[in-house]
């Protein structure tokens, strides 16, 4: 299958394979990938192939995204994140959605930290 993602429009993308869920095989894994805009939207990608997932996870490490697991963020498309504590993680909001409510996402404490950091040091 070929496929086409403009990259430079994913605000955040969550991957799914099989230690994740053991009913996708390294042929049919899953990608849920938020774009942004004027309103955050939400894709689901069905049979992605291990490679063309990795692929993708790479091209994002790439641009600066930050992971938290199989969850990947852009620091750029962060409006308002809060730390719940250091070992629970905290959520992020990236934008508002077609509802107009805020689209959160949740992740881990050390993501949040490593985006924090990368935030504070934006200007610099």
């Amino acid at each position: 299958m070929e496929r086409f993602i403009n990259i430079d429009l994913v605000v955040a993308a969550q991957m799914t394979t099989p230690e994740d869920n053991p009913l996708v095989t390294d042929n049919s894994r899953m990608m849920d990938v938020w774009f942004g805009g004027a309103v955050i939207r939400k894709q689901l990608f069905k049979k992605v192939a291990k490679t063309e997932q990795e692929a993708f996870v790479a091209s994002l490490v790439a641009r600066g995204f930050v992971q938290s697991g199989n969850l990947l963020i852009n620091p750029q498309a962060i409006l308002f994140a809060e730390m719940e504590h250091q070992m629970v993680g905290g959520l992020i909001t990236i934008g508002f959605g077609d509802n107009n409510r805020p689209v959160e996402l949740k992740i881990k404490g050390q993501a949040f930290t490593e985006l924090a950091e990368k935030l504070a040091h934006k200007d610099s």
